[in-house]
């Protein structure tokens, strides 16, 4: 495989594409089952080099004119923001969707992963400082310590997001590492935590040139995620905090789900939703209605999709 040419992208749903000629083809995993080829329209990198430089925010749907609010998604461990592009539809033109894209997987395939939370909340949290309009963070799994992680250097700045949104994670100030180091497991090892866990299609564990461009990025996010600590200094935040989970996520049982709370001072509500780590792909309807509520010109139509306020 060439660095550059091929990557992986998605949810349960994933995407592994090769870039020839300005062309983007794809191989489109659904569900575990179907293996189609389609051509994909690819998110595009925030146009103004000096709001974001490195690459870390990209735009899910660019906004054609002036926005009112900003919806950021941070992904889950192996995840890419180009497997959040179906959010776009769930919001209104005046709303900027953007996606973190992390180093290590699709155009930042050649790039060097980010092995700490450090490394990944420093330069995204840099980049979202920029950002004038009302702010809404939503994060999964590695996404929501990672969400938190921003949330605080915000707030530090002067600048805390207007709601942060937190899925399937225990929370921070609890989170304690699984029992095997990742950095220490070989790939065989790997992907049978990878199977366990359930974020990677069978098909694409099964098929060593999809697992090829995945694997790394898999491994760089999980080493980040075993090493994360909250630390000895209590952090608290002053947003409203939304928490989602499922109530069958062997990862994240739902009495350490309902611990975020504790780490604002503002209001919150936690939704446990039927379903296992990856709930969201079964109640993304749900999910985008509740950030939709709290942004100022959200609107719902009977099926579910968006209009534009008047």
């Amino acid at each position: 495989m060439k660095v550059g040419q091929t990557y992986l992208v998605g949810q349960r749903r994933s995407v592994v594409g090769t870039r020839a000629d300005g062309q983007r083809r794809a191989e489109v995993v659904d569900g575990g089952d179907a293996l189609t080829s389609v051509d994909v329209d690819m998110p595009d990198l925030i146009a103004d080099p000096e709001l974001d430089p490195a690459g870390w925010l990209w735009d899910v749907r660019r906004a054609p004119g002036p926005t009112l609010s900003t919806v950021v998604i941070l992904p889950h461990a192996g995840g890419s923001a180009q497997g959040y592009r179906d959010w776009a539809q769930w919001f209104g033109s005046d709303v900027s969707v953007l996606a973190a894209q992390y180093p290590g997987r699709g155009p930042r395939y050649g790039e060097p992963p980010a092995l700490s939370m450090e490394q990944l909340a420093d330069p995204i949290s840099e980049a979202l400082s920029a950002i004038d309009t009302p702010l809404h963070i939503f994060g999964h799994s590695l996404g929501a310590l990672l969400g938190f992680e921003v949330s605080w250097r915000l707030a530090r700045r002067g600048r805390s997001p207007d709601t942060l949104y937190v899925s399937a994670a225990s929370a921070a100030h609890i989170y304690t590492p699984g029992a095997h180091d990742p950095s220490q497991l070989d790939n065989a090892e790997l992907i049978e935590l990878l199977r366990a866990d359930g974020g990677v299609p069978a098909i694409v564990l099964e098929r060593l040139d999809l697992l090829d461009a995945v694997i790394g990025a898999c491994r760089a996010d999980m080493i980040a995620t075993h090493r994360y600590t909250y630390g000895p200094a209590r952090r608290i935040l002053d947003c409203p905090m939304i928490v989602f989970g499922g109530d069958q996520d062997q990862a994240v049982p739902v009495p350490r789900l309902r611990r975020w709370p504790e780490l604002t001072t503002g209001p919150s509500e936690v939704h446990v939703l039927n379903g296992g780590h990856f709930y969201v792909d079964d109640h993304l309807s749900t999910v985008t209605g509740a950030i939709r509520s709290r942004l100022p010109s959200s609107r719902q139509s009977p099926d579910g999709r968006l209009t534009e306020a008047p």
